[in-house]
């Protein structure tokens, strides 16, 4: 199964309020906006199933958890690109779900978090789960967490995501994108490029 992954505009378009800049050599929002579309229809050419998530979180904040507090942003949500009805939390243009495809709408970092990705899965028949989409420090590494822990075989395409930057003098190689894609190697699942990923399934 395929999973597109909060590829909102917020975080993957220039100016959007969570734009993910680029640090250490690592895509910023926008460049994965074309991987995520090579790869979902691809998917779709194939036969395989494919569900989406957005990420958001209610004006109020009721349910946010320590997020708000933790990010500054008490009080802040109602014009912030983070939450649900402002702009920010809308899809891209470019990647439309189809009206079989579930759409998931979520307010932690994990796309399995009090969501029914588990019975998408299960429904589907699949054990293994391809995740496409922003961003690599905090919804790709929770999602393999998640999966992993459930059994499923968790593969992220390195490419089709970014995360913010660790710092302003990262050397190359450096930065939450590279951390969170090494710690998903070791020890949460597998991780490939799109185009890696688009030879194994033209292959099968």
């Amino acid at each position: 199964m395929l999973h597109v992954l909060d590829m909102q505009k917020g975080c993957a378009e220039p100016g959007g309020a969570m734009y993910i800049p680029s640090v250490g050599g690592a895509p910023e929002g926008k460049d994965v906006i074309q991987p995520v579309v090579n790869v979902l229809e691809a998917a779709r050419r194939h036969g395989m199933a494919v569900t989406w998530s957005m990420w958001g979180l209610r004006p109020d904040g009721a349910d946010a958890g320590y997020a708000d507090i933790k990010w500054g942003l008490q009080g802040q949500l109602e014009t912030w690109g983070g939450s649900w009805g402002n702009g920010g939390d809308e899809l891209v243009d470019e990647l439309v779900p189809l009206p079989n495809e579930p759409v998931i709408r979520k307010h932690r970092f994990s796309s399995f978090y009090g969501t029914p990705l588990r019975e998408y899965m299960r429904r589907a028949g699949v054990d293994t789960l391809v995740v496409a989409g922003l961003s690599t420090g905090n919804c790709q590494l929770a999602t393999a967490i998640d999966g992993n822990n459930q059994d499923f075989k968790m593969i992220t395409l390195a490419d089709t995501t970014a995360a913010i930057p660790s710092g302003l003098q990262d050397p190359p190689g450096y930065g939450q994108h590279w951390e969170a894609l090494r710690q998903i190697q070791a020890n949460h699942g597998d991780v490939m490029t799109s185009i890696e990923f688009l030879q194994l399934l033209e292959g099968h």
